[in-house]
This record gives C-alpha cells, sequence and structure tokens, in this order.
C-alpha cells in the first residue's frame, strides 16, 4: 500500500530496520516503535482534541498501528504515517462528540501575554492559544510548528490539497495574531 507520505528526512537506519522487524512479527520491535512514536502523538493528539480525548485516541491509533504496519510498504515514512493515523481517528471522535463548534461560540478562556515567533518552536502559551482555532487549522498548525514537518507532509497527513493547507496555516496564523492582538488593547 503506498501512503502517498515523503518523508522530510530520512528514518534512521535503526527506525528503519524497527518497523522492518515489526513487520515480520517481532514483538519487541513493535513495542519499541510505540514507545518512540508515543510522546509526539501524544502531545500533537492532547491539543488537537483535548487532553480529555486523548488517551481513547491514543488507544486507537495504537491499535490501528498494530493492525495496518504490515501493509506500510515505506518503512521511512513510518513517523509520518503514525500522524496520519491519529489525525484521522481525533477527527472522527472529535465530530462525533460535537466538538466541531463555531469559533465565536468557542468559550472565552482567559490568555497569557506572549509573543508567538511563527517559524521558531512552539511555547505552552502558543500551545493554549491555539485551542481557540477551528481543527482544521489547529491540526496544521500543531505538525507545522509543533511537530516540526513542512506544509507537504502535513498535507500528506491530513490527505488534503497542500494549497488548502497553506491556507488552513494562513487562516490558522490569522486568527492567533488576531487572539494577541485583542489581548494586548486596553481595556
Amino acid at each position: 500500500m503506498h501512503t502517498g507520505i515523503e518523508a522530510k528526512e530520512p528514518a534512521t537506519q535503526d527506525q528503519t530496520l524497527l518497523v522492518l522487524l515489526a513487520q515480520s512479527g517481532d514483538r519487541g520491535a513493535l513495542e519499541e516503535l510505540l514507545r518512540e512514536a508515543y510522546g509526539p502523538l501524544r502531545r500533537y493528539i492532547i491539543y488537537l482534541a483535548g487532553a480529555g480525548m486523548a488517551d481513547d485516541i491514543l488507544q486507537e491509533t495504537s491499535l490501528q498501528i498494530f493492525r495496518k504496519l504490515p501493509h506500510l510498504r515505506e518503512p521511512a515514512v513510518f513517523r509520518a504515517w503514525t500522524f496520519r493515523i491519529a489525525s484521522r481517528i481525533a477527527f472522527s471522535q472529535m465530530k462525533s462528540a460535537r466538538r466541531w463548534q463555531a469559533l465565536e461560540d468557542a468559550p472565552v478562556e482567559q490568555l497569557t501575554m506572549f509573543a508567538v515567533g511563527i517559524g521558531e518552536p512552539p511555547d505552552e502559551g502558543f500551545l493554549e492559544l491555539i485551542e481557540r482555532v477551528s481543527p482544521a487549522s489547529r491540526a496544521v498548525l500543531l505538525l507545522r510548528y509543533q511537530q516540526d514537518l513542512s506544509l507537504e507532509e502535513a498535507a500528506a497527513i491530513l490527505e488534503i490539497p497542500v494549497g488548502t493547507a497553506k491556507s488552513r496555516l494562513h487562516y490558522g496564523v490569522t486568527m492567533l495574531r488576531k487572539y494577541l492582538t485583542d489581548e494586548r488593547k486596553p481595556a
């Protein structure tokens, strides 16, 4: 099965070997792959779908990785492939939980003052603020700035055209700047 995902940088030989071993039934290799993927996937899912849904999404993601790993033809794209699986599951569960409310209807929470340097690694304030952006834009923002993936990789993971990823990123950045500007205005 071709994934349509191209790796930003080649997977390490160790990771590629672990994928191949896991595909051949090596349980220890599979456990190691899941251990390595857990932290980045958890951070991504928490800020995409919320901490309350993270454990269920991670559990389903791990199960899907286990089930679909034998069909992964390109071991070098394992990391991006896991984010694709997690994204699909998160969006499905958020839709089921009716978390797809309009941005205007989202509860307003108090924000701390901070500067968002687009292109720099996100800090906790950025990750808190990002909850105010629509889930579609949030996914692109998190993949781009939290996971340091290219727009092309984010588009492939989310199975959307690169142009759509660019517009979602632009919308997300615009909304973040708007929230920051509004918060800094004197009352």
